[in-house]
């Protein structure tokens, strides 16, 4: 996550609000997914001594990893917008131009 340390609730609410609530965390899989993620030193934790909370931080090769996975998604850009309009051809032909307007306005 871009701009330091953050905990995992605060992860899981960003990306909620990314999807405009359309992508839901729960608890049980953010905080296995952190885990995971720091067991391979993708990040590091600390816990603040006031609040109990645990923050995470991207280490250095979980920076690497970020700014790979980044290129990777920015290189498939072109393949992944060919999807998405197909898809949004589709809908539009199975319930219309109106419909896909409607759906539309929800982004």
């Amino acid at each position: 996550m871009k701009g330091g340390r953050f905990y995992g609730y605060e992860l899981a609410s960003r990306l909620e609000k990314m999807t405009k609530g359309h992508v839901k965390v729960s608890d049980g899989t953010i905080y296995p997914f952190l885990r995971r993620m720091e067991t391979r030193e993708l990040l590091t934790s600390t816990t603040d001594k006031t609040s109990g909370r645990v923050y995470y931080e991207l280490t250095p090769k979980g920076k690497l990893a970020l700014k790979k996975l980044t290129k990777e998604l920015e290189s498939s850009k072109k393949d992944f917008d060919g999807k998405l309009l197909g898809s949004l051809a589709i809908y539009e032909e199975l319930f219309g131009r109106e419909a896909l307007n409607e759906l539309l306005k929800q982004v």
